[in-house]
């Protein structure tokens, strides 16, 4: 036997496939039930055993619209040669467990390609190659290199795959490389890979370099499929370094929490006497975003890229997208979002108050999903990770021009969520010795975010590229803060229900903060 079957060939590939979406980390829409899966396209790289296959699947669900997905799939012959690596991986389509070995050649093992050592090869040599491969039916495969030739590895086989939990896996190679197969695809050019590729020709050095690309192509446009970058070695991400420095706050200050709430000016003395004060590090992301910010507003290769004036439109996007979230949320009618009920007209009164700014500064491409965990350190400093945006958003959503505010605002939310996380990690939500290290760990937010926002406004003075008015500019941090935290709502409501009073508290301090 030297070739595989079609996939349309396989009978019960596609219940099967749907099947197997269901166990995979990546899969973002386990919260809705599989009605269908449709095969849309494939691509064969590799057609003799073992087969390798880009099969792009769409899948229907009891509610809301389909989703497409990407999978990466080998193909082997279902029988005692197979690997036990690659069987426990696999799920057996044709033939019968009750066959005789004639029948059981019409039995093949489908899997995830890159548990694969010789198909991961495979991927990687038609990128260094630069293949482009024909669709069956129509369009094609494009295997784009950036910057030939690639890293020199001393196996093409990956290392392993990386865990990562929506829209994407991150398979690397050796200690120089790595892809990122997107998984959740949607037409058109991804976020991503558009912006890697501008910040790259810039000369924007804060970002894991691009070095491939992988799409689809047809008629009705560009599907965007994977990316290689340079492997960011011995890096730790934003979030962790958050987490360490909070974990050694509350250690040192929980022998002596009894329960009484400190004041905030002592907590704010106590976080510097202690020296895990974040504020450094934080000034350091600062000067980081504004940097990235600054390169993102000069982009002038493609009219999609370019800046332009910030607009009333932009102001009313912002408050609508506010409006719509508190209207979202409370019409699920969950007794978890009472605390938003109480607050939802103040939060309305906010959107309202942004629609009547005048505008000023400029809307450029952003980040769009900016927090601690988008961030790493290594030896070379500070990189941004993941210029996806929100997966769940449209392309056309993602790509959307707006106020680098919107990137400040998932920042200075984040350095808020540490707090608590590691709060929470350290003592239980309901102990006594939770109200009194609390405010140390809302103090240790608050001197993260001054230090980021000041050295931020710094690097940005003069640009004219965000509201000359720093009232506005509060304004819209607050709206946009507001707006984030009744994302993170939605999210933990589906993922992490018991976390999701973080937010709802978060909601609830930003709107008791005084009035500009």
């Amino acid at each position: 036997m030297t070739s595989v079957p079609r996939l349309s060939e396989l009978g019960g590939i596609e219940a099967s496939l749907a099947a197997s979406l269901l166990q995979e980390r990546w899969f973002a829409d386990k919260h809705r039930q599989i009605r269908q899966l449709h095969l849309v396209q494939t691509f064969w790289i590799r057609r003799d055993v073992p087969g390798l296959v880009i099969a792009l699947v769409e899948v229907d669900f009891e509610d809301g619209v389909p989703a497409t997905y990407q999978l990466v799939l080998g193909i082997r012959p279902w029988d005692r040669y197979l690997p036990p690596e690659i069987r426990s991986a696999s799920r057996r389509v044709g033939g019968s467990e009750d066959s005789g070995d004639d029948e059981l050649q019409a039995a093949w093992a489908v899997y995830d390609a890159f548990v694969d050592p010789s198909l991961g090869a495979q991927f990687l040599t038609s990128l260094a190659e630069s293949q482009t491969i024909a669709g069956e039916g129509s369009g094609r495969l494009r295997f784009r290199l950036l910057h030939p030739p690639l890293p020199t590895l001393p196996s093409l086989e990956p290392n392993r795959m990386a865990p990562k939990d929506q829209s994407q896996s991150t398979v690397l190679y050796g200690d120089d490389l790595l892809i990122k197969v997107l998984r959740r695809v949607w037409p058109g050019v991804s976020p991503e890979i558009e912006l890697l590729e501008a910040l790259d020709a810039a000369g924007f050095t804060g970002i894991a370099r691009p070095l491939g690309v992988v799409e689809a192509s047809s008629a009705d446009g560009t599907i965007s499929l994977a990316v290689a970058q340079t492997y960011l070695r011995n890096g730790t991400d934003g979030f962790s370094l958050a987490l360490t420095s909070l974990r050694d706050l509350y250690a040192d200050l929980i022998m002596d929490a009894d329960g009484a709430v400190p004041l905030p000016a002592d907590c704010v003395k106590a976080v510097e006497r202690q020296g895990s004060s974040f504020a450094g590090t934080a000034a350091q992301i600062g000067n980081l975003t504004a940097e990235m910010h600054l390169a993102l507003a000069h982009l002038d290769s493609d009219p999609d890229l370019v800046a332009r004036p910030f607009v009333r439109d932009d102001l009313q996007i912002i408050a609508d997208d506010l409006d719509a979230l508190v209207e979202k949320l409370l019409g699920l009618d969950d007794p978890r979002l009472e605390p938003l009920a109480v607050h939802a007209s103040a939060l309305h009164e906010l959107a309202h108050r942004v629609v009547g700014l005048t505008p000023s500064g400029s809307a450029i491409r952003i980040h769009g999903d900016y927090h601690l965990g988008q961030l790493l350190r290594t030896d070379a400093g500070w990189h941004a990770l993941d210029f996806e945006g929100r997966p769940s958003l449209p392309i056309s959503v993602r790509r959307r021009k707006a106020t680098p505010l919107q990137d400040l605002a998932g920042m200075l939310r984040s350095f808020d969520y540490a707090a608590t996380v590691a709060l929470r990690q350290q003592v239980d939500s309901a102990d006594v010795s939770a109200a009194s290290l609390a405010p140390y760990g809302r103090a240790w937010s608050g001197l993260a975010r001054d230090a980021f926002l000041g050295q931020y406004l710094a690097t940005m003075g003069g640009t004219g590229l965000l509201p000359a008015d720093r009232s506005a500019v509060r304004l819209l941090l607050t709206c946009l803060q507001a707006s984030q935290a009744l994302y993170e709502v939605d999210y933990e409501l589906r993922s992490r229900p018991e976390w999701v009073s973080i937010p709802l508290e978060g909601i609830a301090r930003l709107l008791s903060a005084p009035a500009d």
